[in-house]
């Protein structure tokens, strides 16, 4: 499967850096021809006098635009940056160096740069805190960084993340401890990143994915391929995800209930949440699927959704299939107050029917066990 560019090239700007006034804010990038660029502050880091910028004319947003600086001073480490707007990033796959990587679309591809491979390590680095074994740190990980053990549960997993929130909070702790809270919770608090993650405490080498499948703004460091076409990334220097506030009412027997947590999906919608028994302040089982049909009750539920996509085969082509995913650490469920009579109600409405349709038999011993 291709990559394909996404849109046309527009008319694209390069010019060399002459100075850099980073005490501004937003910092002022002074080029070689007079004309002023402001730039986002973590990509201004990385650009010193003498390199050379390049952007398309139509990007107005400095957080997200299409920017390449081409690495040209003495000073530089000699890997180009690169900030763009992603799509669906691949799943991983062996290259002819037997490593695996990734390759995210670029969209739209205005600088000429239609994908942007990247290695697992760099993810394995960035997202999931796991060094090669070679190169091992001995830094936390997401489990301790949460302060609980591999073994903890999806209710154990929030209520560590709260408390963790607020002794951080309380020691007036810089962003980036909390950046890192939030970002082990969102990974740990997924079953499909948690597998893979503890699949990666038990093998570093194993393959990594790219969390929630891709779409946002990505920053990384590396070179461009000989055709300019793809971007070798060797390290990843920031992700923001495309988020959505939304704010609603589910219904609770949508909720599809395994023994520690429940899968809400919405077609219509085109969105999914993990609830844990500590957001819904409820306990629950898997028998409910046999009598969620019954409850009429619907939960309010405010989140903050990020886009995911997966390519399916339809019957000429492959397709890229959409949805938004919810973060756990920014779920908010509320229930109404007479929910647990809804409960009751609805499973006494369950044996009611099920001694309707029970032979005469079954349906006397059903009363003597209750009596």
């Amino acid at each position: 499967m291709s990559l394909q560019v996404c849109s046309p090239p527009v008319t694209t700007y390069r010019q060399r850096v002459a100075h850099i006034n980073r005490l501004s804010d937003p910092p002022e990038c002074l080029l070689t021809n007079g004309s002023k660029v402001t730039l986002a502050p973590l990509i201004a880091a990385h650009i010193a006098p003498g390199d050379d910028v390049s952007f398309p004319l139509a990007d107005s947003s400095i957080a997200t635009a299409e920017i390449l600086v081409t690495k040209n001073s003495l000073a530089s480490s000699g890997r180009d940056v690169y900030q763009a707007p992603i799509g669906y990033v691949t799943q991983p796959k062996k290259d002819k160096r037997d490593e695996f990587f990734v390759a995210a679309e670029v969209c739209p591809a205005n600088l000429g740069i239609s994908s942007i491979f990247l290695a697992c390590k760099a993810l394995r680095e960035y997202f999931y805190r796991v060094s090669d074994t070679e190169g091992s740190t001995g830094r936390p990980t997401l489990y301790e960084v949460l302060q609980v053990p591999c073994t903890a549960s999806p209710s154990e997993l929030r209520v560590a993340f709260k408390l963790r929130q607020l002794e951080l909070e309380a020691k007036h702790s810089p962003r980036s401890e909390h950046v890192l809270l939030e970002r082990a919770f969102n990974i740990l608090g997924d079953p499909g990143l948690r597998a893979r993650y503890d699949a990666l405490l038990k093998d570093p080498d194993a393959p990594a994915v790219f969390p929630y499948g891709g779409f946002g703004s990505l920053l990384v460091s590396g070179e461009r391929s000989r055709d300019t076409q793809t971007f070798f990334a060797r390290r990843i220097i920031a992700f923001l995800p495309e988020r959505y506030r939304r704010r609603f009412h589910a219904p609770v027997r949508k909720c599809e209930f395994y023994s520690d947590r429940a899968l809400y999906r919405d077609i219509r919608r085109r969105l999914e949440l993990w609830i844990d028994p500590a957001v819904l302040h409820q306990v629950w089982d898997a028998t409910w699927n046999r009598w969620k049909h019954l409850l009429g009750a619907k939960m309010e539920v405010n989140a903050t959704f990020v886009k995911s996509g997966k390519y399916r085969w339809h019957p000429s082509d492959w397709q890229l299939v959409t949805w938004e995913t919810a973060l756990p650490s920014r779920l908010e469920i509320k229930l109404p107050s007479d929910f647990a009579q809804q409960v009751e109600a609805a499973k006494s409405h369950l044996v009611e029917l099920s001694l309707s349709v029970a032979p005469p038999q079954a349906r006397r011993l059903a009363f003597v066990r209750r009596r």
